[in-house]
């Protein structure tokens, strides 16, 4: 462990970086999708991140039960902005602001008679906390952070074969998230 803080190089390469979250062992996704951080000065750094999933699952009819369905997608987009306090050439403190969408679609279709909902939500995210980035190589960096969030909803619920509709709302405060990020910069 002693010798990994040696390797440590001045002139660090603060430019752009592919980034990723520790899960475990396991490189996970970063701010629930794929991103990446640029420094814009030797105090600022800008994040982006870009994230969705989608899910499909049918119910084949029977005797008793009609066919049903089941479907589920999510688009996040996600950007911030990280103010570095430069204590040495190879650690840096720092304070993180981040704002985040997610557009979020569920349908689902039973099988026991025609009943059908459909929900579309757009939530809001913010976050605010510090971190540490520690450069273990020129072009290769750990930061460990923890961000507070605030997140709001705002969508709606459509059902049949009534064809009554919902608004959703919502809101969510945590007091945070904690991640081990590794950023490789090219």
């Amino acid at each position: 462990f002693l010798s990994t803080l040696n390797l440590a190089q001045q002139d660090n390469y603060k430019t752009t970086a592919l980034s990723f979250s520790f899960n475990g062992l396991n490189l996970s996704n970063y701010y629930g999708g794929v991103g990446g951080r640029w420094w814009l000065s030797d105090s600022t750094v800008f994040n982006l991140s870009i994230g969705g999933s989608a899910f499909n699952r049918k119910f084949k009819a029977t005797e008793d039960l009609e066919e049903g369905y089941e479907k589920n997608t999510s688009f996040t987009f996600g950007i911030g902005m990280e103010g570095h306090l430069l204590e040495s050439d190879n650690i840096s403190p720092y304070y993180a602001f981040r704002g985040s969408f997610t557009l979020s679609n569920r349908f689902y279709k039973s099988s026991y008679d025609s009943f059908e909902s459909s929900d579309k939500i757009v939530s809001y995210n913010i976050e605010g906390g510090f971190g540490v980035e520690y450069w273990i190589f020129k072009r290769i960096s750990l930061s460990g952070q923890h961000l507070f969030n605030l997140r709001f909803d705002d969508g709606k619920r459509t059902t049949s074969p009534n064809t009554d509709s919902q608004d959703i709302s919502g809101f969510y405060f945590g007091l945070g998230t904690t991640a081990l990020i590794l950023s490789i910069y090219f």
